[in-house]
């Protein structure tokens, strides 16, 4: 192994050993005592760009299911698609699960728009008056209630 490989390799143990130290609760001051980091300040730094570097890599992978999700979901609905725009009585249960199909792929992609909540804001409300909104409000729709 190279000098700048086995260096890197050094970096990585060190910077794994540092962050299940965090895990476990212990400040960077003995991180930086047990671990040889010039100071809590050295230690703090390189676990906190270990950890964006490992959120970057986690970003990337769940963008690349999401795709991987959104195709078999296109490809489910492809297979479903001709039976359910039938005008016939009998696809009922195709036009469902399109319809199901199309709600995954929007919820995936972020593609439904924020429910909205109209505020009157020219009386007073209070954090009863709040609670008895929400006690009242419907159950809305859950697409994923019935899958």
């Amino acid at each position: 192994m190279s000098a700048s490989k086995a260096k890197r390799a050094e970096v990585a143990e060190r910077r794994k050993n540092a962050i299940q130290m965090v895990l476990a609760g212990l400040d960077y001051d003995t991180i930086a005592e047990r671990l040889g980091y010039a100071s809590r300040g050295a230690a703090h730094t390189d676990v906190s760009r270990a950890m964006a570097a490992n959120l970057a890599d986690v970003k990337k992978e769940a963008a690349t299911l999401r795709e991987v999700q959104a195709r078999r979901y296109q490809r489910l609905l492809a297979a479903v698609w001709s039976k359910a725009i039938k005008a016939d009585t009998d696809n009922l249960k195709a036009v469902e699960t399109a319809a199901r199909l199309v709600d995954r792929i929007v919820k995936l992609y972020g593609l439904a728009e924020p429910d909205k909540l109209d505020i009157d804001m020219s009386g007073t409300v209070t954090a009863d008056d709040l609670m008895e909104i929400i006690r009242n409000a419907p159950a809305g729709d859950d697409p994923d209630a019935d899958a």
